[in-house]
């Protein structure tokens, strides 16, 4: 039978133990800094050390995000955290950064590293990319199709797929939507979760960018079959009760996909009362999308519906119940008049005490089962992942007692003979059985034990407690990593001499723009809205020679294999690391923070590197003295890409008919948050439909500082715009002041996300 992983998350140790005890073979958690999810409890060193024990004793592995982009001077505190971690005896570490994946390659060479879902690698070129980088195992997008994920899993690496738990509305590492509305990026842990908040399109409000739950229960038995080697449940930021019952449920569920058999009726009923949001998505890996992703009424907990309100009098209601109540039950009644939360503490005749708004006809769904959350906490009690141990014990009048356990042996008191009753095989064994206390559990126990011999009892337990302790000594020396930490070097800083004078660049979705200020720019970047072979050639045909092509974040392996001979001989501006290629342009999707980032993307193939969206103007300067940076200096920078398309949800359409989709004509609508923002939706074609990019109306603007940013040493300055625009761009940069026609926004110009 094929070994298929099953990996839960941990916010903190209690977590841990309950996805351990509860079937998980491998656990993943968040260091003290670098983790992508900042608010959960998270494991320092000492913790660390301990979760790792405790994995290990029961054959368990212990996996660490440092997932998260990192700045130069926060390089030495990776180089500390990891190491810190790679001594308490941690499996792997799950990456995004690749200035962080070169830094534990060369300082931690026996480390397994994971290519974390935040490097949005969703096609078999970006798994080739992960593992020329040294990844031993990449998670997939979660966007990904089964056929995707099998073109991945061709590749060669261990494939991790998400199975369960909440999903990022945009593809994981290309998100700006918290960083620029809040300053809290999704990059660096921080993400607010703007997603899940009510926005108005078309006359509607609802929570157009949040997206159900996934369950994949159904689906493991083909998952599996497409590659994937191990099944990730997501929620480090959820509740040990949680972590329980999810677990428990994907164990007994991949145990019977393993074995072709269905699951097991009921576990989906114990999930969707832990934690659902109006219900669950299969996600994308057997086709879904559109309407059958999305939960657009509510972005928390939905609950189970239990019942309805009969009648309310003097604070109590009458109700009939689909399914019986227990007392500390968490309940909400909703209807007309509102939600309304409700502890149960029922009465003799049934009814229950409401607060004041509550009304016949009401719904009562359950949001919390307290006879759930009681045997969630139960399950973690009691050791159950023990491993069985064979055993021999030896007495023998006049030396000292022997014990093995497993192949670990300890030596005892000597053995004196007997003045009253002698030992006794049936004492023996219910002295040596006695391992309630560790992850041992006693098989077969060979005793050798003379007539006449006598042990008290303390020796006895003496002699367990020390050859149990043994042999969990060894369990924990076979079941570690290997461990080579090698000091940071300290690397001279590359020679690089700035240009005098930065290359002044216009990008646009117009060959006309571009044809009218070709004479004027030093380089012209075209970024094409439709990538449908036919649509791209009849748009190449009208550039101006020399022009360079810019990439979308997402294209599949076939749309690719598509655009690429048509794109031969132009220069490609990437924003994935799929695209990666000799003399290409590294895009501002591509994250890049920090210097050894920069220098992983030019090993790449990147002539220069576009500084992240998330950079101040201080911070894109540093980067500049040290390697051919370019900047976007004006322009609507995208701030998310959809796989799914909201007005196709609002709808109710689901894959069917994507591919030819033409609702909003290639228009797209706008979303208006709740301070009045205004976010534009703007599809970009392909073969299998739309990908939909959000990108705020307002222009990001940098030109106010055109003197500083013509001295500050950047290979390349671009915008993103029209003719006006690019002379704009050139008035700026010459020392003239500026008057920008609309509002514009500063973005991180000045102050850095958290």
């Amino acid at each position: 039978m094929k070994k298929v992983e099953l990996l839960a998350p941990a916010g903190e140790m209690q977590a841990l133990v309950a996805a351990v005890q509860n079937g998980a073979d491998a656990v993943y958690v968040g260091g003290r800094l670098f983790g992508a999810r900042a608010g959960a409890a998270n494991f320092d060193g000492p913790a660390l050390k301990e979760a790792a024990g405790y994995c290990h004793k029961r054959g368990v592995k212990l996996y660490m995000t440092v997932n998260t982009l990192v700045r130069d001077e926060e390089m030495d505190e990776v180089y500390a955290v990891v190491r810190e971690a790679v001594s308490a005896g941690i499996d792997a570490a799950i990456v995004q950064d690749l200035g962080v994946a070169a830094l534990l390659r060369s300082c931690f060479p026996k480390l397994h590293l994971h290519a974390s879902t935040q490097m949005a690698i969703a096609t078999a070129r970006g798994a080739a990319f992960a593992r020329a980088a040294g990844m031993t195992r990449v998670v997939p997008a979660r966007e990904c199709t089964l056929e995707e994920i099998q073109r991945i899993a061709q590749v060669g690496l261990e494939v991790e797929v998400f199975v369960h738990g909440a999903l990022c509305v945009c593809y994981s590492g290309q998100c700006l939507l918290s960083s620029m509305i809040g300053g809290r990026s999704g990059n660096r842990g921080r993400c607010a979760q703007p997603c899940r908040l009510p926005y108005a399109m078309g006359g509607k409000k609802r929570h157009f960018l949040s997206p159900a739950d996934l369950c994949a229960l159904d689906d493991l038995g083909a998952i599996v079959a497409a590659g994937a080697s191990s099944l990730k449940i997501e929620g480090r930021l959820k509740r040990p009760e949680y972590v329980a019952v999810v677990t428990a449920a994907y164990r007994r569920a991949l145990d019977n996909a393993l074995a072709g058999k269905a699951p097991q009726p009921g576990d989906r009923e114990e999930l969707l009362a832990i934690f659902n949001r109006g219900g669950f998505t299969r996600g994308y890996a057997p086709g879904g999308n559109d309407a059958q992703i999305m939960a657009t009424a509510r972005p928390n907990h939905w609950g189970v519906r239990v019942g309805e309100v009969q009648r309310v009098s003097r604070g109590r209601a009458s109700v009939r119940l689909s399914a019986p109540l227990h007392d500390g039950d968490g309940l909400e009644a909703r209807g007309k008049g509102g939600d309304h939360g409700i502890l149960v503490q029922t009465a003799p005749d049934g009814s229950i005490r409401v607060p004041e708004g509550v009304r016949p006809g009401d719904a009562l769904f359950r949001t919390t089962d307290a006879e759930q959350i009681r045997r969630a906490q139960e399950s973690w009690q009691q050791e159950r992942r023990r491993t069985r141990v064979d055993g021999s014990f030896s007495a023998r009048i006049g030396q000292p007692c022997r014990l093995t356990l497993g192949g670990c042996a300890a030596e005892g008191e000597v053995v004196q003979p007997a003045r009253g009753r002698p030992l006794d095989e049936a004492a023996v064994c219910r002295q040596i059985e006695k391992l309630g206390d560790t992850v041992l559990e006693l098989g077969n126990l060979e005793i050798d034990l003379d007539a006449g011999a006598f042990l008290p009892v303390s020796a006895l337990n003496a002699l367990r407690r020390e050859a149990a302790a043994a042999c969990e000594r060894a369990l924990l020396a076979r079941n570690a990593p290997p461990v080579e930490i090698r000091e940071r070097p300290v690397s001279p800083a590359p020679r690089y001499a700035p240009p005098a004078r930065a290359l002044r660049i216009l990008q646009s979705e117009s060959a006309e723009e571009l044809l009218a200020v070709k004479n004027e720019a030093d380089a012209l970047y075209f970024a094409p809205r439709d990538w449908r072979p036919q649509a791209l050639e009849a748009a190449l045909a009208r550039l101006p020679a020399g022009a360079a092509v810019v990439l979308p974040p997402q294209l599949s392996d076939a749309e690719m294999d598509d655009a690429l001979p048509l794109l031969r001989g132009r220069t490609l501006v990437c924003n994935n690391v799929a695209q990666l290629c000799a003399g290409c342009v590294a895009d501002a999707g591509l994250g890049a923070m920090n210097s050894a980032a920069v220098q992983a993307l030019l090993r790449a193939g990147a002539q220069r590197v576009t500084v992240s969206a998330e950079c101040t103007l201080a911070q894109a300067e540093r980067l500049a003295a040290r390697a051919p940076m370019e900047m976007i200096v004006r322009g609507n920078v995208p701030w998310m890409t959809l796989r799914h398309c909201p007005i196709r949800a609002e709808r109710g359409l689901g894959a069917q008919g994507r591919e030819s989709c033409s609702l909003c004509g290639g228009r797209g609508e706008t979303l208006v948050d709740r301070r009045g923002e205004t976010l534009l939706l703007r599809p970009y074609r392909a073969a299998s439909g739309c990908r939909v990019q959000v990108q705020p109306e307002r222009q990001f603007s940098a030109l106010a500082e055109g003197p500083r940013l013509a001295r500050a040493g950047f290979a390349a300055l671009r915008v993103l715009g029209n003719r006006e625009d690019f002379r704009r761009l050139c008035r700026a940069l010459d020392g003239e002041a500026v008057q920008e026609t609309e509002q514009t926004m500063v973005g991180h110009l000045y102050q850095g996300v958290e």
